[in-house]
């Protein structure tokens, strides 16, 4: 790339990236909408992805830690909001993320609901 160029892009080398509003360059906007709970992807929807993590929760009470379910119902509580604070929501998946790892079933659950979380962010 020539030094004149006027390249705005971003670079990222490894890892992952999930992005949700994102603007470069001169005159860019990056606009946020209030996050809904449905998912366009797949047609799930938010909302029962969360009642199917906290199923799974209760089936699996005595393999997780004492505040994994208090976790749950603080995301719903913060889902629930007029307007999400996307701070809390992602420390609150990342704490389930953390309890839920004894439990296969729940891990792919936190992340299917992660992901719609983030969808709807975007």
């Amino acid at each position: 790339m020539r030094d004149d160029s006027p390249n705005y892009g971003i670079q990222q080398s490894g890892g992952q990236s999930i992005v949700g509003n994102q603007a470069v360059g001169p005159g860019a906007k990056a606009v946020s909408r209030d996050i809904r709970l449905a998912s366009g992807s797949g047609g799930e929807t938010t909302e029962r992805l969360l009642e199917t993590l906290e199923e799974l929760l209760e089936r699996h009470d005595a393999e997780l830690p004492g505040t994994t379910k208090a976790t749950a119902e603080i995301l719903r509580e913060e889902l629930n909001r007029p307007e999400p604070d996307r701070g809390v929501l992602g420390r609150l998946l990342e704490r389930l993320t953390t309890l839920v790892k004894p439990v296969p079933p729940l891990v792919t659950a936190v992340t299917q609901l992660s992901e719609a979380i983030h969808g709807a962010l975007s």
